[in-house]
Protein backbone atom coordinates (compact mmCIF):
# COMPACT_ATOMS: atom_id res chain seq x y z
CA UNK A 1 0.00 0.00 0.00
CA UNK A 2 2.76 2.54 0.79
CA UNK A 3 4.34 1.59 -2.52
CA UNK A 4 1.09 2.29 -4.44
CA UNK A 5 0.67 5.59 -2.59
CA UNK A 6 4.20 6.59 -3.48
CA UNK A 7 3.54 5.87 -7.17
CA UNK A 8 0.36 7.89 -7.03
CA UNK A 9 2.15 10.85 -5.51
CA UNK A 10 4.93 10.56 -8.08
CA UNK A 11 2.44 10.58 -10.99
CA UNK A 12 0.59 13.54 -9.54
CA UNK A 13 3.85 15.43 -9.21
CA UNK A 14 4.71 14.73 -12.83
CA UNK A 15 1.30 15.99 -13.93
CA UNK A 16 1.73 19.17 -11.94
CA UNK A 17 5.23 19.79 -13.38
CA UNK A 18 4.00 19.21 -16.94
CA UNK A 19 1.01 21.47 -16.33
CA UNK A 20 3.30 24.18 -14.95
CA UNK A 21 5.56 23.92 -18.02
CA UNK A 22 2.56 24.30 -20.33
CA UNK A 23 1.43 27.41 -18.43
CA UNK A 24 4.93 28.94 -18.62
CA UNK A 25 5.15 28.21 -22.34
CA UNK A 26 1.75 29.85 -22.98
CA UNK A 27 2.79 32.90 -20.98
CA UNK A 28 6.00 33.21 -23.00
CA UNK A 29 4.12 32.75 -26.26
CA UNK A 30 1.61 35.44 -25.30
CA UNK A 31 4.43 37.82 -24.33
CA UNK A 32 6.20 37.36 -27.67
CA UNK A 33 2.93 37.87 -29.54
CA UNK A 34 2.15 41.02 -27.56
CA UNK A 35 5.58 42.51 -28.26
CA UNK A 36 5.29 41.66 -31.96
CA UNK A 37 1.87 43.31 -32.10
CA UNK A 38 3.21 46.46 -30.48
CA UNK A 39 6.13 46.61 -32.95
CA UNK A 40 3.81 46.09 -35.91
CA UNK A 41 1.56 48.96 -34.87
CA UNK A 42 4.41 51.29 -34.03
CA UNK A 43 4.42 54.32 -36.30
CA UNK A 44 8.07 55.07 -35.67
CA UNK A 45 10.59 53.48 -38.06
CA UNK A 46 13.16 51.54 -36.10
CA UNK A 47 16.73 51.78 -37.35
CA UNK A 48 19.56 49.33 -37.39
CA UNK A 49 23.16 50.07 -38.11
CA UNK A 50 24.71 49.13 -41.41
CA UNK A 51 28.22 48.32 -40.24
CA UNK A 52 30.06 48.46 -43.55
CA UNK A 53 28.95 51.92 -44.64
CA UNK A 54 28.33 53.42 -41.20
CA UNK A 55 24.81 54.35 -42.23
CA UNK A 56 21.42 53.30 -40.97
CA UNK A 57 18.81 51.16 -42.63
CA UNK A 58 15.12 50.85 -41.76
CA UNK A 59 13.88 47.50 -40.47
CA UNK A 60 11.86 45.79 -43.15
CA UNK A 61 9.20 44.41 -40.78
CA UNK A 62 8.24 47.78 -39.30
CA UNK A 63 5.56 49.75 -41.11
CA UNK A 64 4.93 53.46 -40.66
CA UNK A 65 2.33 55.93 -41.86
CA UNK A 66 3.43 57.20 -45.28
CA UNK A 67 2.93 60.76 -46.42
CA UNK A 68 5.09 61.79 -49.33
CA UNK A 69 5.14 64.97 -51.42
CA UNK A 70 4.14 64.17 -54.98
CA UNK A 71 3.17 67.83 -55.31
CA UNK A 72 6.71 69.06 -54.51
CA UNK A 73 8.44 70.30 -57.69
CA UNK A 74 11.46 68.12 -58.42
CA UNK A 75 14.38 68.93 -60.69
CA UNK A 76 17.01 66.41 -61.82
CA UNK A 77 20.57 67.74 -61.92
CA UNK A 78 22.84 66.58 -64.75
CA UNK A 79 26.49 67.35 -64.09
CA UNK A 80 28.30 67.22 -67.44
CA UNK A 81 31.65 68.02 -65.83
CA UNK A 82 34.21 66.17 -67.91
CA UNK A 83 31.92 63.17 -68.59
CA UNK A 84 29.02 64.28 -70.78
CA UNK A 85 26.97 61.56 -72.50
CA UNK A 86 26.69 61.74 -76.27
CA UNK A 87 23.92 64.22 -76.96
CA UNK A 88 22.38 62.33 -79.88
CA UNK A 89 22.07 59.09 -77.85
CA UNK A 90 21.06 60.50 -74.49
CA UNK A 91 18.82 63.55 -74.21
CA UNK A 92 15.85 62.46 -76.29
CA UNK A 93 15.63 59.11 -74.48
CA UNK A 94 16.31 60.51 -71.02
CA UNK A 95 13.85 63.39 -71.26
CA UNK A 96 11.20 61.02 -72.60
CA UNK A 97 11.85 58.65 -69.69
CA UNK A 98 11.56 61.43 -67.08
CA UNK A 99 8.33 62.73 -68.55
CA UNK A 100 6.65 59.33 -68.74
CA UNK A 101 7.61 58.48 -65.16
CA UNK A 102 5.01 60.94 -63.84
CA UNK A 103 6.82 61.32 -60.52
CA UNK A 104 6.53 65.09 -60.09
CA UNK A 105 9.61 65.96 -62.17
CA UNK A 106 9.23 69.55 -63.30
CA UNK A 107 12.56 70.03 -65.02
CA UNK A 108 16.27 69.41 -65.37
CA UNK A 109 19.23 71.43 -64.10
CA UNK A 110 22.13 71.15 -66.54
CA UNK A 111 25.63 72.05 -65.37
CA UNK A 112 27.80 72.43 -68.45
CA UNK A 113 31.22 73.50 -67.14
CA UNK A 114 33.80 72.59 -69.81
CA UNK A 115 31.15 71.14 -72.15
CA UNK A 116 29.73 74.59 -72.87
CA UNK A 117 28.18 75.19 -75.39
CA UNK A 118 27.84 71.77 -77.11
CA UNK A 119 24.62 70.27 -75.76
CA UNK A 120 22.57 73.35 -74.97
CA UNK A 121 20.75 73.81 -78.28
CA UNK A 122 19.65 70.18 -78.37
CA UNK A 123 18.54 70.32 -74.75
CA UNK A 124 16.50 73.45 -75.49
CA UNK A 125 14.68 71.76 -78.38
CA UNK A 126 13.85 68.84 -76.12
CA UNK A 127 12.58 71.25 -73.49
CA UNK A 128 9.97 72.52 -75.95
CA UNK A 129 9.09 68.99 -77.04
CA UNK A 130 8.73 67.46 -73.58
CA UNK A 131 7.54 70.46 -71.54
CA UNK A 132 10.36 70.05 -69.05
CA UNK A 133 11.94 73.21 -67.67
CA UNK A 134 15.66 73.56 -68.27
CA UNK A 135 17.67 75.43 -65.64
CA UNK A 136 21.22 76.05 -66.86
CA UNK A 137 23.81 76.07 -64.07
CA UNK A 138 27.03 77.98 -64.57
CA UNK A 139 29.51 78.57 -61.77
CA UNK A 140 30.33 82.26 -61.35
CA UNK A 141 32.67 82.40 -58.35
CA UNK A 142 34.20 79.15 -57.13
CA UNK A 143 34.66 75.82 -58.93
CA UNK A 144 36.03 77.65 -61.96
CA UNK A 145 39.03 75.36 -62.40
CA UNK A 146 38.02 74.62 -65.99
CA UNK A 147 38.78 78.25 -66.88
CA UNK A 148 41.35 79.33 -64.30
CA UNK A 149 43.62 76.35 -65.01
CA UNK A 150 44.40 77.87 -68.43
CA UNK A 151 47.38 80.12 -68.93
CA UNK A 152 45.33 82.91 -70.52
CA UNK A 153 43.15 83.16 -67.39
CA UNK A 154 45.84 82.69 -64.75
CA UNK A 155 45.74 86.41 -63.89
CA UNK A 156 42.02 86.11 -63.03
CA UNK A 157 42.67 83.94 -59.96
CA UNK A 158 41.86 85.16 -56.46
CA UNK A 159 44.86 83.13 -55.23
CA UNK A 160 47.68 82.94 -57.81
CA UNK A 161 48.52 79.37 -56.72
CA UNK A 162 44.98 77.98 -56.80
CA UNK A 163 42.84 77.89 -59.98
CA UNK A 164 39.52 77.58 -58.13
CA UNK A 165 38.10 80.99 -57.18
CA UNK A 166 37.98 83.91 -59.59
CA UNK A 167 38.92 87.36 -58.33
CA UNK A 168 35.97 89.72 -57.84
CA UNK A 169 38.39 92.67 -57.81
CA UNK A 170 39.50 92.24 -61.41
CA UNK A 171 37.31 94.06 -63.96
CA UNK A 172 38.05 91.54 -66.71
CA UNK A 173 36.28 88.94 -64.55
CA UNK A 174 32.97 90.53 -65.41
CA UNK A 175 33.81 90.87 -69.09
CA UNK A 176 34.38 87.10 -69.07
CA UNK A 177 31.06 86.43 -67.33
CA UNK A 178 29.15 88.68 -69.70
CA UNK A 179 30.36 86.39 -72.49
CA UNK A 180 29.71 83.09 -70.66
CA UNK A 181 26.28 84.09 -69.40
CA UNK A 182 25.27 85.44 -72.79
CA UNK A 183 26.27 82.13 -74.43
CA UNK A 184 24.41 80.15 -71.78
CA UNK A 185 21.17 82.10 -72.03
CA UNK A 186 21.34 82.19 -75.83
CA UNK A 187 21.32 78.39 -75.76
CA UNK A 188 18.21 78.49 -73.57
CA UNK A 189 15.91 81.21 -74.89
CA UNK A 190 12.91 79.68 -73.08
CA UNK A 191 14.51 79.28 -69.65
CA UNK A 192 13.19 81.64 -66.99
CA UNK A 193 15.49 80.36 -64.20
CA UNK A 194 19.29 80.21 -64.08
CA UNK A 195 21.58 78.86 -61.36
CA UNK A 196 24.79 80.86 -60.81
CA UNK A 197 26.48 78.40 -58.41
CA UNK A 198 28.72 80.27 -55.92
CA UNK A 199 29.20 77.35 -53.51
CA UNK A 200 32.33 76.38 -51.56
CA UNK A 201 34.01 79.72 -52.21
CA UNK A 202 37.16 80.25 -50.16
CA UNK A 203 37.85 83.88 -50.95
CA UNK A 204 41.27 85.21 -49.89
CA UNK A 205 41.34 88.60 -51.65
CA UNK A 206 44.98 88.01 -52.68
CA UNK A 207 44.61 89.50 -56.14
CA UNK A 208 46.63 92.76 -56.38
CA UNK A 209 43.48 94.72 -57.33
CA UNK A 210 41.85 93.70 -54.03
CA UNK A 211 44.40 95.57 -51.94
CA UNK A 212 42.92 98.95 -52.81
CA UNK A 213 39.27 98.03 -52.18
CA UNK A 214 39.38 97.91 -48.38
CA UNK A 215 36.42 95.51 -48.21
CA UNK A 216 35.87 92.49 -46.00
CA UNK A 217 35.55 89.02 -47.57
CA UNK A 218 31.80 88.93 -46.87
CA UNK A 219 31.26 92.40 -48.36
CA UNK A 220 33.24 91.39 -51.45
CA UNK A 221 31.14 88.26 -51.79
CA UNK A 222 27.88 90.23 -51.74
CA UNK A 223 29.17 92.81 -54.18
CA UNK A 224 30.25 90.08 -56.61
CA UNK A 225 26.84 88.39 -56.53
CA UNK A 226 25.11 91.70 -57.17
CA UNK A 227 27.32 92.32 -60.21
CA UNK A 228 26.58 88.84 -61.57
CA UNK A 229 22.85 89.40 -61.04
CA UNK A 230 23.09 92.71 -62.92
CA UNK A 231 24.74 90.95 -65.88
CA UNK A 232 22.12 88.19 -65.96
CA UNK A 233 19.16 90.57 -65.76
CA UNK A 234 20.66 92.86 -68.37
CA UNK A 235 20.67 89.88 -70.74
CA UNK A 236 17.23 88.59 -69.65
CA UNK A 237 15.16 90.91 -67.45
CA UNK A 238 12.85 89.17 -64.98
CA UNK A 239 14.71 85.85 -64.95
CA UNK A 240 14.84 84.08 -61.57
CA UNK A 241 18.34 83.44 -60.21
CA UNK A 242 19.28 80.52 -57.97
CA UNK A 243 22.41 80.36 -55.80
CA UNK A 244 23.87 77.72 -53.48
CA UNK A 245 23.43 78.89 -49.89
CA UNK A 246 26.38 77.34 -48.02
CA UNK A 247 28.22 80.70 -47.87
CA UNK A 248 25.08 82.72 -47.07
CA UNK A 249 24.17 80.50 -44.14
CA UNK A 250 27.53 81.23 -42.50
CA UNK A 251 27.63 83.38 -39.36
CA UNK A 252 29.10 86.44 -41.13
CA UNK A 253 25.88 86.71 -43.17
CA UNK A 254 23.17 85.22 -40.98
CA UNK A 255 24.15 87.46 -38.07
CA UNK A 256 24.46 90.50 -40.33
CA UNK A 257 21.08 91.12 -41.92
CA UNK A 258 22.38 94.37 -43.38
CA UNK A 259 24.52 92.30 -45.76
CA UNK A 260 21.72 89.91 -46.69
CA UNK A 261 19.38 92.82 -47.30
CA UNK A 262 21.60 93.81 -50.24
CA UNK A 263 20.48 90.61 -51.98
CA UNK A 264 16.81 91.07 -51.16
CA UNK A 265 14.62 89.98 -54.05
CA UNK A 266 17.65 89.30 -56.26
CA UNK A 267 18.29 85.60 -55.72
CA UNK A 268 16.68 82.41 -54.43
CA UNK A 269 18.91 80.34 -52.09
CA UNK A 270 19.27 76.60 -52.65
CA UNK A 271 20.31 74.77 -49.48
CA UNK A 272 22.22 71.54 -50.11
CA UNK A 273 22.78 68.73 -47.67
CA UNK A 274 23.81 65.21 -48.72
CA UNK A 275 23.92 63.46 -45.34
CA UNK A 276 21.57 60.65 -44.37
CA UNK A 277 20.84 62.38 -41.06
CA UNK A 278 20.86 66.16 -40.62
CA UNK A 279 22.54 67.35 -37.44
CA UNK A 280 20.82 69.67 -35.00
CA UNK A 281 22.97 72.62 -36.05
CA UNK A 282 21.66 72.41 -39.59
CA UNK A 283 18.06 71.85 -38.56
CA UNK A 284 18.12 74.82 -36.19
CA UNK A 285 19.88 77.27 -38.49
CA UNK A 286 18.60 80.79 -37.92
CA UNK A 287 18.68 81.13 -41.69
CA UNK A 288 15.40 79.22 -41.97
CA UNK A 289 13.71 82.14 -40.20
CA UNK A 290 15.83 84.88 -41.81
CA UNK A 291 15.70 83.79 -45.47
CA UNK A 292 11.94 84.44 -45.87
CA UNK A 293 12.51 88.08 -44.91
CA UNK A 294 14.60 88.67 -48.02
CA UNK A 295 13.93 85.88 -50.50
CA UNK A 296 10.64 84.90 -52.09
CA UNK A 297 11.56 81.23 -52.53
CA UNK A 298 13.81 78.75 -50.74
CA UNK A 299 14.97 75.60 -52.51
CA UNK A 300 16.40 72.33 -51.22
CA UNK A 301 19.04 70.12 -52.82
CA UNK A 302 19.52 66.41 -52.12
CA UNK A 303 21.68 63.96 -54.09
CA UNK A 304 20.97 60.82 -56.09
CA UNK A 305 24.61 60.25 -57.11
CA UNK A 306 28.07 61.61 -56.35
CA UNK A 307 27.13 62.70 -52.84
CA UNK A 308 29.15 60.09 -50.93
CA UNK A 309 32.48 58.87 -52.34
CA UNK A 310 35.06 60.71 -54.42
CA UNK A 311 34.88 57.87 -56.87
CA UNK A 312 32.89 54.69 -56.84
CA UNK A 313 32.17 52.00 -59.42
CA UNK A 314 28.48 51.85 -58.51
CA UNK A 315 26.17 54.39 -56.92
CA UNK A 316 25.33 53.71 -53.28
CA UNK A 317 21.53 53.80 -53.51
CA UNK A 318 21.04 53.29 -49.79
CA UNK A 319 22.90 56.44 -48.83
CA UNK A 320 21.20 58.65 -51.39
CA UNK A 321 17.67 57.38 -50.74
CA UNK A 322 18.14 57.94 -47.02
CA UNK A 323 19.35 61.46 -47.81
CA UNK A 324 16.18 62.15 -49.81
CA UNK A 325 14.01 60.69 -47.09
CA UNK A 326 15.72 62.92 -44.55
CA UNK A 327 14.96 65.92 -46.74
CA UNK A 328 11.31 64.87 -47.01
CA UNK A 329 10.95 64.63 -43.24
CA UNK A 330 12.75 67.96 -42.73
CA UNK A 331 10.60 69.72 -45.35
CA UNK A 332 7.50 68.38 -43.61
CA UNK A 333 8.67 69.52 -40.17
CA UNK A 334 7.43 72.58 -38.29
CA UNK A 335 10.50 74.53 -39.48
CA UNK A 336 8.79 75.14 -42.83
CA UNK A 337 5.20 75.30 -41.64
CA UNK A 338 4.80 78.96 -42.59
CA UNK A 339 7.51 79.20 -45.28
CA UNK A 340 7.49 75.94 -47.24
CA UNK A 341 10.31 74.79 -49.49
CA UNK A 342 9.50 75.70 -53.12
CA UNK A 343 11.25 72.84 -54.88
CA UNK A 344 14.00 70.27 -54.53
CA UNK A 345 16.94 69.60 -56.86
CA UNK A 346 18.15 66.00 -56.87
CA UNK A 347 21.81 66.55 -57.66
CA UNK A 348 23.82 64.01 -59.62
CA UNK A 349 27.47 64.97 -59.35
CA UNK A 350 29.96 63.59 -61.85
CA UNK A 351 33.06 64.84 -60.02
CA UNK A 352 33.72 66.49 -56.67
CA UNK A 353 35.52 69.17 -58.68
CA UNK A 354 37.19 69.61 -62.04
CA UNK A 355 40.44 67.90 -60.98
CA UNK A 356 38.80 64.91 -59.30
CA UNK A 357 38.09 61.53 -60.93
CA UNK A 358 34.65 60.48 -62.16
CA UNK A 359 32.38 59.70 -59.20
CA UNK A 360 29.85 57.07 -60.25
CA UNK A 361 28.88 56.91 -63.91
CA UNK A 362 25.29 58.04 -64.54
CA UNK A 363 23.71 54.70 -65.64
CA UNK A 364 24.69 53.03 -62.34
CA UNK A 365 22.65 55.69 -60.52
CA UNK A 366 19.29 54.94 -62.15
CA UNK A 367 18.14 52.79 -59.24
CA UNK A 368 19.17 55.49 -56.78
CA UNK A 369 17.33 58.16 -58.77
CA UNK A 370 14.09 56.18 -59.00
CA UNK A 371 14.12 55.03 -55.38
CA UNK A 372 14.85 58.63 -54.30
CA UNK A 373 11.93 60.01 -56.30
CA UNK A 374 9.74 57.27 -54.89
CA UNK A 375 10.63 58.03 -51.28
CA UNK A 376 10.01 61.76 -51.83
CA UNK A 377 6.59 61.00 -53.31
CA UNK A 378 5.45 58.32 -50.86
CA UNK A 379 7.80 58.24 -47.85
CA UNK A 380 8.11 54.53 -48.61
CA UNK A 381 11.65 53.24 -48.25
CA UNK A 382 12.53 50.81 -51.04
CA UNK A 383 16.18 50.06 -51.73
CA UNK A 384 18.01 47.11 -53.19
CA UNK A 385 21.64 47.95 -53.90
CA UNK A 386 22.11 44.61 -55.64
CA UNK A 387 19.33 45.16 -58.17
CA UNK A 388 20.53 45.53 -61.75
CA UNK A 389 17.25 44.69 -63.47
CA UNK A 390 15.32 47.72 -64.73
CA UNK A 391 12.05 45.77 -65.09
CA UNK A 392 12.09 44.65 -61.46
CA UNK A 393 13.05 48.14 -60.33
CA UNK A 394 10.17 49.87 -62.09
CA UNK A 395 7.63 47.29 -60.98
CA UNK A 396 8.76 47.76 -57.37
CA UNK A 397 7.76 51.46 -57.56
CA UNK A 398 4.52 50.69 -59.41
CA UNK A 399 5.67 51.87 -62.84
CA UNK A 400 5.37 50.15 -66.20
CA UNK A 401 8.46 48.11 -67.00
CA UNK A 402 8.13 49.12 -70.66
CA UNK A 403 9.70 52.44 -69.64
CA UNK A 404 13.01 50.61 -69.47
CA UNK A 405 13.09 50.65 -73.26
CA UNK A 406 13.68 54.40 -73.21
CA UNK A 407 16.43 54.36 -70.57
CA UNK A 408 19.79 55.31 -72.13
CA UNK A 409 22.78 53.27 -71.01
CA UNK A 410 20.74 50.45 -69.52
CA UNK A 411 23.30 47.89 -70.76
CA UNK A 412 26.10 49.85 -69.05
CA UNK A 413 24.23 49.65 -65.76
CA UNK A 414 23.80 45.86 -65.85
CA UNK A 415 27.31 45.25 -67.21
CA UNK A 416 29.02 47.23 -64.46
CA UNK A 417 27.05 45.38 -61.79
CA UNK A 418 28.17 42.04 -63.24
CA UNK A 419 31.71 43.31 -63.47
CA UNK A 420 31.73 44.38 -59.84
CA UNK A 421 30.91 40.85 -58.69
CA UNK A 422 33.66 39.48 -60.92
CA UNK A 423 36.17 41.91 -59.41
CA UNK A 424 35.16 40.74 -55.94
CA UNK A 425 35.98 37.17 -56.98
CA UNK A 426 39.40 38.31 -58.16
CA UNK A 427 40.12 40.13 -54.91
CA UNK A 428 39.09 37.05 -52.93
CA UNK A 429 41.49 34.86 -54.96
CA UNK A 430 44.31 37.34 -54.45
CA UNK A 431 43.74 37.29 -50.68
CA UNK A 432 43.62 33.50 -50.72
CA UNK A 433 46.90 33.38 -52.59
CA UNK A 434 48.50 35.44 -49.86
CA UNK A 435 47.35 32.93 -47.24
CA UNK A 436 48.88 30.07 -49.24
CA UNK A 437 52.11 31.93 -49.88
CA UNK A 438 52.58 34.91 -47.56
CA UNK A 439 55.52 37.25 -48.04
CA UNK A 440 57.85 35.28 -45.77
CA UNK A 441 57.26 32.05 -47.68
CA UNK A 442 57.70 33.77 -51.03
CA UNK A 443 60.97 35.26 -49.80
CA UNK A 444 62.42 31.78 -49.27
CA UNK A 445 60.44 30.12 -52.09
CA UNK A 446 58.95 27.81 -49.50
CA UNK A 447 55.41 27.14 -50.72
CA UNK A 448 53.15 24.15 -51.40
CA UNK A 449 53.33 24.09 -55.20
CA UNK A 450 50.23 22.00 -55.76
CA UNK A 451 48.09 24.58 -53.88
CA UNK A 452 49.79 27.46 -55.63
CA UNK A 453 49.32 25.94 -59.08
CA UNK A 454 45.60 25.47 -58.52
CA UNK A 455 45.08 29.05 -57.29
CA UNK A 456 47.16 30.64 -60.03
CA UNK A 457 45.17 28.70 -62.63
CA UNK A 458 41.96 30.06 -61.14
CA UNK A 459 43.39 33.58 -61.26
CA UNK A 460 44.42 33.11 -64.89
CA UNK A 461 40.87 32.08 -65.76
CA UNK A 462 39.42 35.10 -63.92
CA UNK A 463 41.81 37.44 -65.74
CA UNK A 464 40.73 36.02 -69.09
CA UNK A 465 37.08 36.58 -68.20
CA UNK A 466 37.87 40.09 -66.95
CA UNK A 467 39.37 41.01 -70.31
CA UNK A 468 36.31 39.62 -72.10
CA UNK A 469 33.98 41.65 -69.85
CA UNK A 470 36.14 44.71 -70.41
CA UNK A 471 35.74 44.36 -74.18
CA UNK A 472 31.95 44.01 -73.91
CA UNK A 473 31.69 46.94 -71.52
CA UNK A 474 33.76 49.06 -73.86
CA UNK A 475 31.21 48.40 -76.59
CA UNK A 476 28.29 49.37 -74.32
CA UNK A 477 30.13 52.48 -73.15
CA UNK A 478 30.85 53.64 -76.69
CA UNK A 479 27.12 54.05 -77.37
CA UNK A 480 26.85 56.74 -74.72
CA UNK A 481 30.33 58.13 -73.98
CA UNK A 482 33.37 59.39 -75.84
CA UNK A 483 36.70 57.57 -75.80
CA UNK A 484 38.30 59.85 -73.20
CA UNK A 485 35.52 59.11 -70.67
CA UNK A 486 35.74 55.37 -71.36
CA UNK A 487 39.52 55.37 -70.99
CA UNK A 488 39.33 57.27 -67.70
CA UNK A 489 36.71 54.91 -66.26
CA UNK A 490 38.66 51.81 -67.29
CA UNK A 491 41.90 53.23 -65.87
CA UNK A 492 40.12 53.96 -62.59
CA UNK A 493 38.49 50.58 -62.02
CA UNK A 494 39.93 47.90 -64.30
CA UNK A 495 43.53 48.76 -65.11
CA UNK A 496 44.66 48.68 -61.43
CA UNK A 497 43.19 45.17 -61.06
CA UNK A 498 44.84 43.97 -64.26
CA UNK A 499 48.15 45.38 -63.08
CA UNK A 500 47.77 43.73 -59.70
CA UNK A 501 47.12 40.34 -61.29
CA UNK A 502 50.09 40.66 -63.65
CA UNK A 503 52.37 41.66 -60.74
CA UNK A 504 51.10 38.63 -58.84
CA UNK A 505 52.08 36.26 -61.66
CA UNK A 506 55.54 37.83 -61.86
CA UNK A 507 56.01 37.74 -58.09
CA UNK A 508 54.93 34.09 -57.77
CA UNK A 509 56.85 32.84 -60.81
CA UNK A 510 60.06 31.91 -58.89
CA UNK A 511 58.01 30.02 -56.31
CA UNK A 512 55.97 28.28 -58.98
CA UNK A 513 59.05 26.81 -60.70
CA UNK A 514 60.87 25.59 -57.59
CA UNK A 515 61.07 21.78 -57.22
CA UNK A 516 63.72 21.32 -54.49
CA UNK A 517 63.47 22.90 -51.02
CA UNK A 518 66.01 23.47 -48.23
CA UNK A 519 65.98 22.14 -44.71
CA UNK A 520 64.83 24.36 -41.88
CA UNK A 521 65.82 26.85 -40.59
CA UNK A 522 65.35 28.78 -43.83
CA UNK A 523 67.40 31.85 -42.90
Amino acid sequence: MPFISSQYIHRRSNYIIKYFKVIVFLILLFTVYLRWSLLSSNNETKLIEHVNDNIYLPRANVQSIKHGRLDLAKYIHLDLKGAPPKAENFYELFFNFLEKLQMGIKGVVIEYEDTLPLEGNLANNLQKKHQLEIIPLIQTFGHLEWILKLREYESYRDDPDLPMVISPCFNLTYVLFEDLLQQTLNMHPNSNIIHIGCDEVTLKNLHPHCQAKQMSVSETYIEHIRRIVDIVRKIRPGIRILIWDDILRGSSFIHNEKLLRQLEGLIEPVSWNYYTTFDDNYKSLSGWNIYPKFFKNIWAASAFKGGLHRFSMITNSTHHVLNNREWLHFIESSTFQHNPISAIILTGWSRFDHFMPICDILPTSYASLLYSLHVLNTDEYLVDDSNRDCDILLKSINKESTLCDTLPGRSIWSSIFSLKFHLLKIQNRLKLLNTIAPEYNRKYLFVRRYDLKSRLSELQFLLKKLLQNKQKLNQHFSNLYSKDVIDEWIDLYLTPVENQINRTFIEYAPVYHKTIWERRPLT
